[in-house]
């Protein structure tokens, strides 16, 4: 049986490229992460902080999830 449902069938459509290329990826500063992580980390703020943890991967890293 098939793992994927019948309305799914795991290929991209050609509107679908189209639309992940004409997303831009957000740019973050190092600097201005890491200061926000401290300052997330003084204020005890643990989603803040996954969320900064996040995009400090995204700053340093050009190719994330391709």
């Amino acid at each position: 049986m098939n793992a994927l449902p019948r309305y799914c069938t795991g290929i991209r459509r050609p509107v679908e490229h189209a639309a992940l290329r004409s997303v831009e990826t957000p740019e973050y500063a190092l600097t201005s992460v890491l200061a926000d992580m401290t300052t997330a980390n003084r204020l005890r703020d643990r989603e803040g902080l996954l969320l900064l943890t996040c995009r400090a991967v995204r700053a340093t890293h050009t190719k994330v999830g391709e």
